[in-house]
C-alpha cells in the first residue's frame, strides 16, 4: 500500500526546504498523527548545502531574503544564525536600493536547515530519487521513488518540485564530461523523462562554479582585507528584536539555539585580481573552454559571467576583481569570487597562480560548469503551479532561474499554494507591487528566460515601495491572513513583534511631526537627509530621553527615515498602481481560444496562445503584446462572455 501525504516535496535545496516548511506551516498535526509533508531527497545530509558561493543576500536579493522572513520562512533566521560577515550593499545609494549580504559558514548553515527541518513532526524525510510522476488524468496523484530498498509510490493531492540543476545534469571541467547536478552527486535522470511524457516543454540552461583554495597556501595578510558592517545588520525581524531588547538569550528551535547575534565569530575577506598574463593564457587556450569550443551549447548567466567569457566580453580589460571568501570557520576552503570557470584543470591552476598573493596557491576543488534540464516557465502560473498537471508545482532553478535566494522564495510560495490546495482554499500570488517575489513570479510566467533568471531591483518597477526595510510591514499581515503563521511559535512571535512594531511607527510618526529642532522640524530634516539612523536614535534620546529613544529597534527607525524620504514618490507610485489595479486583476478566460480571434495580431495570438495569461495585466507585460492588442483583447473577451450568457439564456429557455 502506497504512504501517503498531503504535500509531496521533491529536493532538499534551498527551494524544497522553504516550500516543505511552508506547507508544515500550514498543515499542522497533533501529537502522535502521522506527517502530512513528505520531503524526498536523494541524500539527506546534503539538505540545505549551499553548493555554490556561501553567501546569502545580495542586490535585491536581500530583499527576497527579508520578504520570506517576514512570511515565516528560514533562510534570514539560519543566516542569522551562520553568518560570518556581514554587510549591506549599496548604502552610498537611497534605502531603495540597499542590499543586506551575509557570508555564511556552510557546514554550519547545512546543519541548522537540517536541524530545523527534522525539529517538525509534520515533515517526514525520505532518502531517495524520484523516477517518476504519477498522474490521473491531469492531475498530479503521487511519484514513484527508488529507495535502496526498491521502488515504492508515495501519494499525495499536492506535489512540489524542486530538482535544482539536477535534471540530466552534465559537468564540464575542460575536455572531461561527468553526469551530475553538483560536485560528487549523481544527476536526476528519470524525472525529466517524466516530465516529458507529461508534455512539458523543456530547456537547457548552464551555470559554473570558480576554484576552491586552501587558505593556509594564499598570502592572506599582504593582500587588501574586505570588512563586514560593525555592528553587523540582521536579516530576520526575530534576530533584530533580540538585539534591541537585551536578552541575547534566544530560543530552541529543535536541536538549534537561535540566540547571541552574531552567533559566529566575524571574518574578514580578501581582494586580489587577475592580470595581463592570465588574460593572454585563456585566449590561447579558448579552443579547450567547453563554452567556446562547442561542448556546451546552453547559454549561462549573462550577469556573472565566466572568467573566459570576462577575457573575450571586455577584451580591452587587463584585470578583474577577484574575492576570497572563506566558505567555513572549521576548514580552510576559500571561494574565488570572481573566476567561475570550465577551463582545463592546468589553465586554472596557472591562472590562480597568476593572481597576487595566490603565488602557491593549493587548489582543493577546480571550478566547473553544469548544464541541466528546466522546465520552460511560461507553463506555469504565478501560484507556482503547472498548467498542465493541477497539483503539480515548480519551484527553483527547474524554472530556469539562479540563486538560492530565488529559489526559496519560489519554494514559499509553492508551499504556501500546495497546502491550500490540499485544503481546498484559494490561490495565493504576490503583486508586483507587493514584493520582489512577487516581481519573481510575474516575470517567470510572462516572459521567456534565455538565460538563467536573477532578481535585480531594476526588475521592479515600484522598487520604492519594495524595500528590505519594510518587508514585514509589507508581508506579515498577509502572511497572517493566509494562515502561515498562527501555527508555530515562530510564526506567532512574527505576529506579535508585527504588532509591536506598527504601535512603535505610530508613535514614533507623531514624534516626527511634533519635534522641532533648532527653529526646524525634525520632518524637514529628515526629508533632507541630514540623518542616519544613529543620527536619528541621538535626535530622539535628545528630544524625549534614552527610554524613549531605546524603545524603538533600527528596523523602525530605518523604515521610518525611508519613507518620510520618499514620500512624495511613494504616493505618486501608490497612485499609479491604484490607476492600474481593475486592469492588473482582471481575469482572463480559462480557455480562451486566442488562435480564433483573428482580429488580433499573429504575434499577438502566438504570444497569448503560449503564456496563457492569467489577467489582463499579465498579458499586457508579454513579450510581443501592445496596448492596442489589449484593448482588442478586452472587446473580443466581452463579447465571447455576452456570447455565452446568450447561449445560456437560450438554453435554459429551450429546457423549461
Amino acid at each position: 500500500m502506497a504512504a501517503r501525504y498531503a504535500v509531496i516535496v521533491i529536493g532538499g535545496g534551498h527551494a524544497g526546504v522553504e516550500a516543505a516548511w511552508a506547507a508544515a506551516n500550514m498543515l499542522p498535526i497533533r501529537k502522535g498523527e502521522p506527517a502530512t509533508v513528505a520531503l524526498v531527497t536523494a541524500d539527506p545530509s546534503k539538505i540545505g548545502v549551499m553548493s555554490c558561493n556561501p553567501a546569502i543576500g545580495g542586490l535585491a536579493k536581500g530583499q527576497i531574503v527579508r520578504e520570506i522572513d517576514a512570511m515565516g520562512g528560514l533562510m534570514a533566521l539560519v543566516t542569522d544564525a551562520t553568518g560570518i560577515q556581514f554587510k549591506v550593499l549599496n548604502t552610498s545609494k537611497g534605502a531603495a536600493v540597499h542590499g543586506p549580504r551575509a557570508q555564511c559558514d556552510k557546514h554550519a548553515y547545512a546543519r541548522a536547515v537540517q536541524s530545523l527541518v527534522t525539529s517538525r513532526a509534520e515533515i517526514e524525510v525520505i532518502a531517495a530519487s524520484v523516477e517518476r510522476i504519477l498522474v490521473d488524468g491531469a492531475r498530479a496523484r503521487g511519484v514513484i521513488v527508488l529507495t535502496p530498498n526498491g521502488s515504492q509510490s508515495l501519494e499525495a493531492d499536492a506535489i512540489v518540485l524542486t530538482t535544482g540543476t539536477f535534471m540530466r545534469a552534465l559537468m564540464h571541467c575542460g575536455e572531461r564530461m561527468t553526469e551530475g547536478g553538483r560536485h560528487g552527486e549523481h544527476a536526476a535522470v528519470g524525472i525529466a523523462a517524466s516530465l516529458s511524457e507529461l508534455g512539458f516543454e523543456l530547456g537547457r540552461l548552464k551555470t559554473g562554479t570558480p576554484p576552491r583554495l586552501r587558505k593556509g597556501s594564499i598570502r592572506w595578510d599582504d593582500l587588501s582585507p574586505q570588512h563586514g558592517d560593525d555592528p553587523p545588520v540582521p536579516f530576520s525581524d526575530l534576530t533584530n528584536e533580540r538585539i534591541v531588547s537585551g536578552e541575547r538569550v534566544g530560543w530552541r528551535v529543535g536541536d538549534l539555539t537561535l540566540d547571541r547575534f552574531p552567533l559566529l565569530p566575524q571574518i574578514e575577506c580578501r581582494q586580489t585580481s587577475t592580470n595581463a598574463a592570465a588574460h593572454g593564457l585563456i585566449r590561447e587556450n579558448l579552443h579547450r573552454a567547453p563554452m567556446f569550443s562547442g561542448q556546451i551549447e546552453s547559454i549561462g548567466p549573462r550577469y556573472c559571467p565566466s572568467i573566459e567569457d570576462k577575457v573575450v566580453r571586455f577584451a580591452d580589460r587587463d584585470t578583474h576583481g577577484v574575492f576570497l571568501e572563506p566558505e567555513s570557520l572549521e576548514d580552510d576552503w576559500i571561494y574565488c569570487n570572481g573566476i567561475s570557470t570550465s577551463l582545463p584543470a592546468d589553465v586554472q591552476d596557472a591562472v590562480v597562480r597568476a593572481m597576487p598573493g595566490c603565488e602557491n596557491a593549493e587548489i582543493l576543488r577546480h571550478g566547473y560548469a553544469v548544464e541541466y534540464d528546466i522546465v520552460r516557465p511560461h507553463q506555469l502560473y504565478a501560484t507556482g503551479m503547472t498548467k498542465r498537471v493541477h497539483g503539480l508545482f515548480l519551484a527553483g532553478q527547474i524554472n530556469g532561474t539562479s540563486g538560492y535566494e530565488e529559489a526559496a522564495g519560489q519554494g514559499l510560495i509553492a508551499g504556501i499554494n500546495a497546502a491550500r490546495l490540499v485544503r481546498s482554499e484559494t490561490e495565493f500570488t504576490l503583486g508586483r507591487d507587493q514584493a520582489y517575489i512577487g516581481v519573481m513570479m510575474d516575470d517567470l510566467v510572462t516572459k521567456t528566460p534565455v538565460e538563467p533568471y536573477r532578481m535585480f531591483t531594476s526588475r521592479a518597477e515600484h522598487r520604492l515601495l519594495l524595500r528590505s526595510d519594510n518587508a514585514g510591514q509589507r508581508l506579515t499581515p498577509l502572511a497572517q491572513k493566509v494562515g502561515i503563521l498562527s501555527h508555530t511559535e515562530l510564526g506567532l512571535r512574527r505576529i506579535s513583534l508585527r504588532a509591536a512594531s506598527d504601535a512603535s511607527r505610530d508613535c514614533l510618526e507623531s514624534l516626527i511631526d511634533s519635534t522641532t529642532i533648532d527653529g526646524r522640524s525634525l520632518d524637514h530634516r529628515i526629508r533632507a537627509s541630514e540623518m542616519d539612523v544613529a543620527s536619528f536614535r541621538s535626535t530622539i534620546a535628545g528630544a524625549c530621553g534614552e527610554a524613549v529613544s531605546s524603545s524603538f529597534s533600527d528596523t523602525v527607525l530605518r523604515s521610518t527615515l525611508a519613507d518620510r524620504r520618499y514620500a512624495p514618490l511613494l504616493s505618486r507610485q501608490r497612485a499609479e498602481i491604484r490607476r492600474h489595479a481593475e486592469m492588473e486583476s482582471k481575469r482572463l478566460p480559462a480557455g480562451f481560444d486566442y488562435h480564433a480571434c483573428a482580429s488580433l495580431r499573429n504575434e499577438a495570438r502566438q504570444a497569448l496562445a503560449r503564456f496563457l495569461p492569467a489577467t489582463f495585466g499579465q498579458a499586457a507585460r508579454l513579450e510581443g503584446i501592445t496596448p492596442a492588442d489589449i484593448t482588442l483583447l478586452s472587446v473580443l473577451v466581452a463579447r465571447s462572455r455576452d456570447k455565452d450568457s446568450e447561449v445560456r439564456r437560450d438554453t435554459k429557455a429551450s429546457h423549461s
